[in-house]
């Protein structure tokens, strides 16, 4: 797949291009290997041109103090999205992705399995990709993983073994994200930025130490940032999420993000089940007779709770409409 972004529209006098960074109502737009500063044009504002998000394609006219206007935005293929607490629409944090690298720590921080279920519940219920890069390996004997994430190599996520310290497991690394657009995401403190700085020396994306006593990292990136990979693709560095929300889930098919739930789905007493305490649940029965990790089962109770109560916002709002 040639990187997107490297397109000319010709017939129309405007350029194609792909959105690197969103930052106080400017754009930058990767187009034809440069960075161009542009900003929205006013009808697509009031068509909620202010939602363009980082991994859009957009067509841009070049204007005359060698800026640009984004005068149109593609149809996505994909996108990830997640719902704050405090937030009452999803948020886009990337469009047209490819795959999701979810990543995480062998210690320091200590694995986040409540937000690494919800990332990849995301990624399954976006049908996109998910691999797990295990960070700072350098950091355990023998390269020997917690027990606790070897749930997910059962469930048959890839893994990648890294250390941006020593290099262990870069070049593992680089064939997964060539040519592709992925999402590099995981908590604060768990080694994106010094990932991608050893995969790319130069780009120098700063690194946040992870504090003494909180054992957690501090935010060191303050908006998605979709980079140009020099073996072709993009590369979305997020924030670091403390409180992800997938967003708009439908209750109905929250099931179907846990690759080890899906499997019986239909199968429970009723048709309606929701697998919290209904009798004959096959997902119950499947967690007390250790099919299914309970942790696992109750990061799923949770994104159903999220998931409900997003649904009768949304009932709310249609009603008072």
């Amino acid at each position: 797949m040639c990187p997107a972004g490297l397109e000319l529209s010709r017939g129309a006098g405007r350029l194609i291009g792909t959105v690197l960074e969103t930052a106080g109502g400017l754009y930058r737009v990767h187009i034809e290997g440069e960075a161009l500063e542009c900003s929205v044009r006013g009808r697509l504002k009031k068509e909620g041109g202010s939602r363009v998000a980082v991994g859009d394609r957009v067509e841009v006219e070049r204007l005359p103090d060698g800026s640009g206007r984004i005068v149109d935005v593609h149809p996505r293929a994909s996108k990830l999205s997640r719902h704050a607490p405090s937030r009452r629409r999803e948020q886009i944090i990337a469009a047209n992705v490819d795959q999701v690298a979810a990543v995480v720590a062998v210690a320091r921080p200590e694995p986040d399995r409540r937000m690494l279920d919800r990332l990849l519940a995301v990624a399954e219920l976006n049908d996109l990709g998910a691999f797990l890069v295990i960070n700072k390996v350098d950091l355990i004997p023998d390269q020997a993983l917690p027990e606790e994430l070897e749930t997910y190599r059962s469930l048959g996520y890839p893994m990648l073994l890294t250390s941006a310290s020593d290099g262990t497991g870069l070049d593992e690394l680089w064939a997964r994200l060539e040519d592709k657009v992925t999402v590099f995401s995981g908590p604060s403190g768990v080694g994106k930025s010094s990932l991608l700085n050893a995969l790319m020396p130069g780009l120098e994306l700063r690194v946040g130490e992870v504090g003494e006593r909180s054992g957690r990292g501090r935010h060191t990136t303050v908006g998605a940032l979709l980079i140009p990979l020099p073996r072709g693709g993009y590369l979305a560095d997020t924030p670091g999420i403390q409180h992800f929300e997938p967003g708009f889930l439908d209750p109905r098919e929250l099931e179907t993000a846990f690759r080890e739930m899906a499997p019986l789905k239909g199968t429970c007493r009723f048709a309606d089940c929701r697998h919290r305490a209904e009798p004959g649940c096959a997902v119950i029965a499947a967690v007390a007779d250790g099919r299914i990790d309970g942790r696992r089962y109750e990061g799923y109770l949770e994104l159903l709770e999220i998931a409900d109560q997003a649904s009768e916002r949304v009932i709310r709002g249609n009603s008072s409409a």
